[in-house]
């Protein structure tokens, strides 16, 4: 005789087994990140393995049949599922950052000295790493250029955070993304990182603001290098160091999509 299946046992089945699946493809894949700081990988792989035992528990039940079943409920969780594997993760977006009410070093709301960073910040690299003590430290080039690679752009920036007053009058090169405010002025705007503390809903970004003529001719969002001397001013009321470009070059994005500052 053909055993019976239990609907609803097979549904449940599914969505454990289903999110199972997609902790582990976003963890082996790397695409976790794009969501959640990484320190919170080893809650995502126990958070996997206990879907796993639950649906191990569960899986006697299949062929026990239930009468008058209700499974009309469980598209509730079924949809977001669906969602989450037929839609493709998607870059960040400034002008989702800036309708969030996010300030940027070019405008603060809460920093004295013109970053999104607090000052209790120890200099970390983009993973969060401790590198006070490492011998990485930047250095000018023969041409006079403090050249920031995309690992040091966490340190430098946290350093620029507690003083900014040892960067007036040096040129620096770094890499970000455009990012604007509607208040700038044309000639304005801001090559950004976006920093994660815990999830992508908290994302900052952060750079300096940048002054060049060339800067109409760049679209928000794209990936640039920047070289220019940096000036203390006063802009909207804050104390902060602007950048006037002598350069600006297309870049690749950079291999670590975020940084990670640890509070």
């Amino acid at each position: 005789m053909r055993r019976k299946i239990n609907l609803e046992v097979l549904i449940q089945l599914f969505i454990l087994l289903g999110l199972a699946f997609l902790l582990l493809f976003a963890l082996i894949t790397g695409k976790a990140q794009d969501y959640v700081h990484p320190r919170l990988n080893g809650y995502l792989w126990f958070s996997a393995a206990v879907l796993f035992i639950i649906g191990f528990f569960l899986a006697p039940g299949l062929f026990k049949p239930k009468h008058n079943t209700s499974t009309a409920k469980y598209f509730i969780i079924l949809f977001p599922m669906l969602t989450a594997l037929l839609l493709p993760v998607g870059e960040v977006q400034s002008k989702a950052i800036a309708l969030g009410g996010i300030s940027t070093t070019a405008v603060p709301a809460a920093q004295s000295k013109g970053t999104v960073i607090p000052d209790t910040v120890a200099p970390k690299d983009d993973i969060g790493i401790d590198t006070s003590s490492q011998s990485s430290a930047l250095q000018e080039d023969p041409g006079g250029v403090i050249n920031i690679t995309d690992e040091q752009f966490a340190d430098w920036y946290s350093k620029l955070n507690k003083d900014m007053t040892q960067y007036e009058g040096k040129t620096v090169r770094y890499k970000g993304q455009v990012f604007r405010m509607n208040d700038f002025a044309q000639n304005e705007f801001v090559p950004v990182r976006y920093s994660m503390v815990c999830c992508a809903a908290d994302l900052q970004p952060c750079g300096i603001l940048c002054r060049s003529d060339d800067a109409k001719s760049l679209k928000n969002d794209d990936w640039v290098w920047i070289t220019g001397k940096i000036k203390i001013e006063t802009f909207q009321g804050q104390t902060m160091p602007v950048c006037y470009v002598t350069k600006i070059e297309k870049a690749e994005p950079a291999a670590q999509k975020y940084v990670y500052f640890t509070y």
